[in-house]
């Protein structure tokens, strides 16, 4: 797998080419639905800025949800059961269409704790359109990737920042409960 490190090295050896080398490894995370993209987002940090990495971590991760979202509409339409019954949230994605569909998309992507994939997969068995998916992804995914940014920034400056990373962690999992004694899943 690769680490932050080793993706700065693929940008510093390919600079020329780095903002679609990015998106396209972003891409690459998304379809296979399993590896964080977290290590992606810190190197875009190191190599472009705090604020151009965010907006490349978002281009790439939205297009990534996007490409996965016409293949899983492709391919996967009826296969949703198990993970229906594990998440309520994808049960009523996968039944919705229009503006709720959106809506419910949005939320998903709002709580950091729902994989991105499963969110996709219930999107593409849904109705909503593609545009409208691309929207709320974008919108819905601006702060799970400022969180990135500000826990990737706070730990490669940890000796200027460890307080302020102790209180975004605390956050998180105080967040990570309070979403699980609500019973979101």
């Amino acid at each position: 797998m690769l680490s932050v490190n080793d993706m700065l090295e693929i940008l510093k050896n390919n600079s020329s080419m780095a903002i679609p080398i990015s998106i396209f490894i972003s891409i690459m995370i998304s379809l296979l639905g399993v590896l964080p993209s977290v290590f992606v987002t810190g190197a875009n940090i190191l190599f472009f800025g705090t604020v151009e990495g965010f907006f490349i971590s978002l281009l790439g991760e939205t297009i990534g949800a996007y490409v996965t979202f016409a293949l899983y509409r492709f391919g996967f339409k009826r296969r949703i059961g198990k993970l229906s019954d594990k998440y309520k949230l994808i049960s009523q994605i996968a039944k919705s269409n229009g503006k709720k569909a959106g809506l419910l998309i949005f939320q998903g992507r709002l709580i950091p704790f729902i994989p991105s994939g499963v969110i996709t997969l219930a999107a593409s068995i849904s109705s909503v359109s593609g545009g409208m998916f691309i929207i709320t992804t974008l919108i819905g995914k601006i702060p799970s990737i400022a969180i990135e940014v500000l826990v990737s920034y706070d730990v490669i400056n940890i000796y200027n920042n460890w307080l302020r990373l102790i209180m975004t962690i605390t956050g998180l999992m105080l967040m990570l409960i309070t979403l699980r004694g609500r019973n979101y899943k």
